[in-house]
């Protein structure tokens, strides 16, 4: 409020009524016991509008964000701003995943070994090592200057799957037990959902836990939570799992004293589980394209049922190999390691036999990696019984959760609609909802641009006229500008038509990493960046430096991805209409995602132009504009002149 502790710590701060409403409904949520759907647009100030009511409310609440950059910031910067504004004490908590901490043990060996896996890598040892003797949380995120590809990461870290456990020299010390210990305490556990998600699946399975017990929980950025849960709900198998698994057999081995006749026979079978592994994986590699493939089109289009004569070869290994591990002296390793033997025969058949219905299996070819996906179709029963009806107080939140005017398909796909099984009917989640009006005043920041007579997305010319619109809207903003795109086919296409023939600076995604790029043009003067999908949202550029966003066409996923087909026969099958009840709104959610690149403040004034004329002339066109924020629509380019002229 005026007046108020944040007016008096915060130099810029603006009163907002929609802050306050969420607040409020926040804080009852949490007080009464019951879930809330918030939709709260760019400048509300949704972090603290939530995080305020969490640490007034007394009980231990788990926030839980979409990605790391955000959960950072909140621990780092608005924690630390309520710890000195707010009239109460608390202990809040950051966790992330395993592999963002270092393990002391890996790092023990990397000085003796200094087996780093790549030249480059080498550069930033020294840093490392400084880093390492003197960190408190042994998070990767402290260390200046370590690219976000920095291989030999890999090595200093260790997953769940090869953990010595308490077997382990440095088990009281190890940086992930000591952040563990302190959520435990906590008042405020700050996650990610990749992290909160794996603590829900290790619990629905029996197999422990990654989070103490906590009260509530907010979900920020909540219009993830599908797509991250589906990771964590399913079972992939992929040829680094079982490098991973063999290179931890040999480290063990090396590392423990046992019979020489026991560590032979582990050795020569860890061998021959490589050398039937090696061909399954290169036979799917050669049987697909780069990319993603229903994986029973190729299994049915191996030759003589090869694959399946692999895997069960590979079975076979992977239990000999088991058996070796559980007879020699390894203690507790040799037991963890026999088990992810027995694990990945398991989850191999079970995605390879392709039986379940529930499920849709992908067979994936990226960059080096071969993975193998049952990714469940519907998560809706599966998030009903392990989260809804386990936990009363839960928020989720984001800037887009709504679509058509109305929160319908992110509460079906959350469960929190009825479902009906086909069974039983469960009756819907009793739930509160807000919807948020705008804080920036779109009708007079931002004009919205949709040309009604350029060619359709599937029309040979589509690459060509849109070169020529963006080239005429790039000269009346003076560049300042994202051009995205929802395929790396039609960002190349339009940029190489025009890179030769803009006259100001020109940034393409790949050239740099996105940090880089982000940089450079926040930088730059009059930069113009051609990108895809990684730069639709999470993506902060206030002021000129950012004029016009210019969005190919409408981001429809992809009919022909598995996981994507397999959603739309299920709606079609269990009666629904799979282009009105999830294509539709998939493609808003993200159209609105790309559309609020450009307002990030109450200065910021400038045009989105969706160059898809689909929006003018289809029927479904006005759900897109109903989508979106208030914005005055123009039809042709010389209407988007005179207005930026005005």
């Amino acid at each position: 409020m005026p007046g108020g502790a944040l007016d008096e710590a915060l130099e810029h701060y603006e009163h907002r009524s929609q802050q306050v409403e969420m607040a409020r409904a926040v804080c009852r949520a949490l007080r009464e016991r019951h879930s809330l759907v918030v939709e709260a647009a760019t400048g509300t100030g949704k972090t603290l509008a939530y995080l305020i009511p969490a640490i007034l409310s007394g009980r231990r609440v788990v926030i839980s964000t979409g990605t790391k950059a955000l959960q950072e910031q909140l621990f780092g910067k608005d924690i630390p701003l309520l710890e000195k504004c707010l009239d109460t004490s608390f202990d809040a908590v950051l966790l992330k995943g395993r592999r963002n901490y270092l393990c002391k043990y890996r790092f023990r060996e990397m000085e003796r070994t200094k087996a780093f896996r790549s030249s480059e890598d080498v550069k930033l040892w020294p840093v490392l090592r400084r880093w390492a003797k003197e960190t408190d949380s042994g998070d990767r995120a402290e260390v200046d200057g370590m690219p976000d590809n920095y291989r030999t990461w890999n090595d200093l870290s260790v997953g769940s799957d090869g953990c010595l456990g308490s077997d382990c020299t440095f088990w009281d010390d190890c940086f992930v037990q000591v952040a563990r210990r302190q959520a435990k305490t906590a008042d405020i556990i700050v996650v990610n959902h990749h992290l909160f998600f794996a603590d829900l699946a290790l619990k629905s399975g029996g197999f422990g836990e990654i989070l103490p017990e906590y009260d509530a929980v907010v979900f920020d950025e909540a219009h993830h939570l599908e797509a991250v849960a589906t990771e964590y709900f399913g079972v992939q198998v992929s040829n680094y799992r079982f490098r991973e698994l063999t290179a931890d057999i040999e480290r063990s081995v090396d590392d423990d004293e046992i019979e020489r006749d026991a560590g032979d026979l582990i050795y020569e079978s860890t061998k021959e589980v490589e050398q039937v592994m090696g061909p399954l994986f290169d036979r799917f590699r050669d049987a697909i394209e780069p990319g993603r493939h229903r994986m029973r089109e190729v299994m049915d289009g191996a030759e003589s049922g090869e694959l399946e004569s692999d895997r069960r070869r590979l079975d076979e290994k992977l239990q000999s190999l088991a058996g070796a591990l559980r007879r020699a002296s390894l203690g507790e390793v040799g037991e963890r390691l026999a088990q992810r033997c027995r694990e990945l025969g398991r989850e191999l058949e079970m995605v390879m036999r392709c039986d379940d219905g529930d499920f849709a299996y992908i067979a994936e070819r990226r960059d080096r990696g071969l993975f193998l996906q049952a990714a469940p179709i519907d998560l809706a029963s599966e998030l009903r019984s392990e989260l809804l009806e386990t936990h009363d107080a839960l928020v989720f939140t984001s800037a887009t959760l709504a679509t058509g005017g109305d929160f319908e398909f992110f509460k079906r796909r959350m469960g929190l609609s009825e479902i009906d099984d086909g069974e039983t009917t469960k009756p819907a989640i009793i739930s509160k909802e807000l919807l948020l009006p705008p804080v920036f005043d779109y009708r007079q920041q931002c004009l919205l641009y949709v040309p009604r007579k350029l060619p359709q997305p599937r029309h040979p010319d589509f690459g060509k006229n849109v070169a020529l619109i963006v080239d005429y809207l790039l000269k009346i903003t003076e560049g300042h500008a994202f051009v995205l795109f929802t395929s790396y086919h039609n960002m190349h296409d339009v940029h190489d038509r025009l890179v030769d023939e803009l006259e100001y600076p020109v940034f393409l995604q790949g050239e740099r990493s996105k940090r880089e790029l982000l940089e450079a043009f926040r930088e730059t003067p009059h930069a113009v960046l051609f990108a895809t999908a990684s730069f639709w949202e999470g993506v902060d550029v206030e002021g000129e430096a950012l004029s016009l966003v210019v969005i190919d066409k409408l981001p429809f996923a992809n009919p022909s991805d598995p996981l994507t087909k397999a959603r739309l026969d299920r709606a079609d099958a269990t009666g629904g209409n799979a282009f009105r009840d999830v294509s539709l709104p998939m493609a808003a959610i993200s159209l609105r995602q790309g559309f609020g690149r450009l307002i990030r403040s109450g200065n910021d004034r400038g045009v989105v132009a969706v160059l898809d004329s689909r929006i003018a002339h289809k029927s479904y066109g006005r759900y897109f504009l109903k989508s979106l924020p208030p914005a005055p629509v123009v039809w042709t380019a010389p209407e988007v002149k005179r207005w930026w002229f005005l």
